[in-house]
């Protein structure tokens, strides 16, 4: 099953004038496929991996890391996901509850959602870290 997040249409996006700058680059990076997650590194290299071998490798769940797996399901970033994303988003996660994620223009729910991504990367950094 290929699950595509890409935009479906070209259009200004507004949480380019609600975010703080520094935080707009974390969610903006997570919207364009820029990050370490392995659906998008698995891609290149000597290492390259077919979509569906793409798994993450911090909470062996044998899921691919994707955007979704990353911000809705993954075990390693439970603690963090509770503090800055709502819990309906979560707790019966969907792909259509992490679409309307982002979409969202609520500038309160996007920092949330900015900051989340920015600290669960710096988590996912550590872990990489002291698993080499």
């Amino acid at each position: 099953m290929c699950i595509s997040f890409s935009k479906t249409s070209l259009e200004y996006e507004l949480y380019l004038d609600v975010l703080p700058k520094s935080l707009c680059l974390y969610f903006t990076r997570l919207r364009i496929s820029v990050h370490p997650l392995r659906i998008q590194t698995g891609r290149y290299a000597n290492d390259s991996k077919p979509r569906n071998e793409r798994y993450c490798i911090y909470c062996n769940s044998k899921a691919i890391e994707d955007e979704y797996h990353f911000v809705c399901k993954c075990s390693c970033y439970t603690d963090i996901r509770r503090k800055y994303i709502d819990k309906n988003v979560y707790v019966k996660p969907s792909v259509y509850k992490y679409l309307e994620l982002l979409k969202c223009t609520d500038k309160t729910h996007l920092i949330r959602f900015s900051l989340f991504i920015k600290h669960a990367l710096k988590i996912r950094d550590q872990h990489v870290y002291v698993e080499i």
